[in-house]
């Protein structure tokens, strides 16, 4: 069966994981400059099932999370005009692999978090992932700092208007909308 990308997925909407296709998403250093803020990243695929993934194609992107914009809207990306595209041939059964790159936003594209009096933002990773031997799907993943002690949400980045470089960095897949106060 080959699930081109022509294939209908019905209304822009995040989709449960495929227990085909675990992913693994690891960001490496986001940095931020006076004009952008660019993160680093690698994603880590596994082909959990007892059949081959064949011509697998990975979108991706980042935008800003943030409560303002509908759910339907963050979750539904990647935008295609602006995504990028990874291929791997083929995953064979109980086969790893992994995808590496970049994305970058304009700093004026990225919504603070209200209700702060900090200026925090929330990274959000987008995929589309289409290949045979797989259900097209779209996954999304919040970027932020580790948890707290105790705590399992990952906390907002914190932006000082200065040049930074964090490099302590955590993702969490997200089931539902993000919803960032």
């Amino acid at each position: 069966m080959d699930m081109g990308d022509d294939q209908e997925e019905g209304p822009a909407q995040h989709v449960a994981q495929d227990p085909a296709l675990e992913l693994d998403l690891h960001p490496t250093r986001l940095s931020v400059g006076p004009t952008r803020v660019l993160l680093n990243w690698r994603l880590d695929l596994a082909n959990t099932s007892g059949s081959h993934i064949i011509a697998l194609r990975v979108w991706s992107d980042m935008v800003s999370a943030h409560s303002s914009v509908p759910s339907e809207e963050q979750l539904g990306g990647p935008d295609m005009e602006e995504a990028r595209l990874n291929t791997i041939a083929q995953l064979e059964p109980g086969t790893k692999a992994n995808l590496m790159g970049e994305w970058q936003i304009s700093r004026n594209a990225v919504r603070a978090v209200e209700n702060s009096r900090d200026s925090l933002i929330l990274p959000l990773a987008r995929f589309r992932l289409v290949g045979a031997g797989i259900t097209p799907q779209r996954r999304a993943f919040v970027i932020g700092s580790p948890p707290a002690p105790g705590e399992k949400r990952l906390r907002a980045l914190q932006l000082t208007g200065e040049i930074q470089i964090l490099a302590r960095l955590s993702a969490r897949e997200v089931t539902q909308a993000p919803v960032p106060q």
